[in-house]
């Protein structure tokens, strides 16, 4: 190329290419987008919006193949199937059971499912003890759910940013540090007690460069493996060759 972008800007749009494949992978799971709604023109202004603002829409998958690749095989399956909308009520209340997005509102001690009046939608009721001290929709909290995968390693923790067993997740911490987008209106009634502190589109591109710092420590531990290793071989073929003349 003429003029090839810098490092940096690989990284960024890396970053912000996974942000914008899990912004769609969890409208689609919210039910706010349909599996043949992917390209822009067919966002509603819900999705859209934040997605605009957050400079999200050019990098943004087209298609189910091109959405496909920023996934594990696991959410490939899941926006894949017909009852995507279950799994992903599933993941919402696992997450926020789990303290993903801070402490719940109304002094809840968790949620669970609940069918909406209209008998389609997925409610999510407050519980404390063994009363019901809220509700709120499952779809409203689609941004925060894209926002906390776009953050999580694909395979392994990686870096000294990550979380150990036992501990609060990594992107979760990520969250509460970065702010969650003010995408999230004053309107939506949420079951976690989040405050629309700015963008979180960095998650992705940190991940990214946290990605890039554990394969070049990788690659400088196989280095030093494979340098102890030639050493090793050639004292032992000095060993060899002595008992031989010997």
């Amino acid at each position: 190329m003429p003029e090839p972008p810098s490092a940096d800007q690989v990284v960024e749009d890396a970053g912000r290419q996974r942000l914008a494949a899990y912004y769609l992978y969890s409208a689609l799971g919210a039910g706010m987008i349909g599996p043949a709604e992917l390209a822009p023109a067919h966002w509603p202004e819900t999705v859209a919006e934040p997605m605009r603002r957050l400079g999200l829409i050019r990098l943004a998958p087209r298609t189910g193949r091109g959405l496909d690749a920023q996934l594990t095989r696991a959410e490939r399956g899941r926006w894949r199937s017909p009852d995507r909308a279950a799994g992903f009520a599933e993941l919402v209340v696992d997450l926020i059971n789990h303290g993903a997005f801070g402490p719940l509102c109304a002094d809840a001690d968790r949620v669970r499912l609940a069918r909406a009046p209209d008998g389609h939608a997925l409610n999510l009721e407050l519980i404390q003890g063994e009363d019901v001290v809220g509700t709120c929709a499952v779809a409203d909290h689609w941004e925060l759910v894209a926002q906390y995968l776009a953050g999580m390693p694909l395979h392994r923790q990686l870096g000294r940013g990550a979380s150990t067993p036992g501990s609060a997740p990594w992107a979760a911490r990520e969250l509460e540090e970065t702010g969650i987008s003010h995408a999230v209106s004053a309107s939506v009634t949420l079951a976690v007690s989040i405050h629309p502190l700015g963008a979180a589109a960095g998650l992705g591109t940190r991940l990214v460069r946290s990605r890039i710092r554990a394969g070049l420590d990788e690659a400088a531990a196989l280095g030093d493996l494979g340098e102890e290793l030639r050493a090793l071989r050639a004292e032992t073929d000095r060993e060899l060759l002595g008992d031989h003349e010997g």
